[in-house]
């Protein structure tokens, strides 16, 4: 009997190695420091658009950088959005959509999560991160005279969105007026194991246990969280959208997909486009073009004299276009929270 148990644990043990290693190489086990080939966009990039720098401490003391977004034709603002970004760039990938909010009236706080870009960290430990990070942000901007006092609004996009679907599940949901999520997952386990069976072309599941089991271990209660259970256990309105092509975060782990889980939130909305990719935000030439020029970088080979040569020529008013009918809809969503937040319910 005790060789069984000896065998049983030997096992396990082998098992939760092998789950580590999948986690770390989904890219938590590093840092994100974008793409030195892209150019992203800075608020002198665009017009009215300031910038004013600031940084705050997340839970193991180190420091966030980031900025307060606003426009130089804003004298009195609507509220104030607080921007989570996707995994990679950082929020410069996003200074586009920043941007559109901004001129619209809001302030903006975007930030880099722990082990990205101008942020502090080794590495991002895993996507809980971004929820934990997004916490310290809210509280931070709690404490500032210029934004205490302001409706406080979350907008994200992909590891972003899952951010702010899920922050109110360790923070004070009172506080937060409304949401917009664009391609959010909702769970870090179903992701981490379609992504490593793109990979492998393997059915991972019986690593499902152990990867929730080491996110429980290094977030706590953060590590397990689940996008829909978070949403259908609140009821701040929430506008989520996802792309019907969308093959980094399918449809099968996203609220949209999954609506059926929600339904206890009448302030839930969802939204699918069904030809739309990952970057739901975008038009739909810029989206094409974006999958197009990647894809060919990837056959040319990411550090070649051709892919430089590519990067080079990238068209960065196409690749960066927005698509007005989302932004719009985010934006006449955001209002109404502003307005009244339980907007949906009647």
């Amino acid at each position: 009997m005790i060789y069984i148990s000896i065998a049983i644990i030997v096992i396990l043990l082998v098992l939760l190695f092998f789950a580590k290693t999948i986690m770390d190489f989904a890219g938590v086990s590093k840092r994100c420091e974008g793409n030195e080939n892209l150019k992203y966009l800075k608020a002198k990039n665009f017009d009215n658009l300031n910038a004013r720098p600031v940084d705050f401490k997340s839970d193991k003391g180190q420091i966030l950088n980031g900025f307060l977004y606003s426009s130089a034709k804003v004298d009195t603002y609507k509220a104030l959005i607080i921007f989570s970004h996707g995994m990679g760039a950082g929020h410069l990938a996003y200074t586009t959509e920043i941007n559109y909010f901004a001129q619209k009236g809001y302030l903006v706080l975007a930030y880099d999560n722990t082990g990205t870009c101008t942020s502090e960290g080794e590495k991002l430990y895993g996507f809980a991160q971004g929820v934990i990070d997004l916490k310290h942000a809210i509280a931070f901007a709690k404490s500032r005279e210029d934004t205490k006092d302001l409706p406080l609004l979350l907008v994200g996009h992909s590891w972003g969105a899952y951010s702010v679907c899920n922050v109110s599940a360790i923070t004070d949901d009172t506080d937060i007026k409304g949401i917009v999520a664009f391609s959010p997952f909702n769970s870090m386990n179903k992701l981490l194991r379609d992504n490593a069976k793109q990979k492998t072309k393997m059915n991972l599941s019986i690593f499902s246990p152990f990867f929730d089991l080491i996110n429980l271990i290094r977030f706590g209660k953060a590590g397990i969280l689940r996008s829909c259970n978070t949403i259908d256990s609140n009821s701040i309105p929430t506008l989520i959208m996802h792309g019907g092509n969308d093959l980094q975060v399918t449809l099968r782990n996203s609220p949209v997909g999954l609506k059926n889980r929600i339904t206890n939130n009448p302030n839930a909305r969802t939204v699918l486009y069904e030809s739309k990719y990952h970057n739901v935000y975008l038009a739909k030439d810029a989206e094409q073009y974006l999958n197009d020029t990647f894809a060919k970088i990837a056959t040319l080979g990411e550090d070649s004299p051709e892919a430089y040569e590519v990067y080079q020529n990238i068209d960065y008013s196409l690749i960066t276009k927005e698509d007005l009918t989302v932004m719009e809809t985010s934006n006449s969503f955001l209002e109404e929270c502003v307005m009244k937040r339980d907007f949906l319910q009647e």
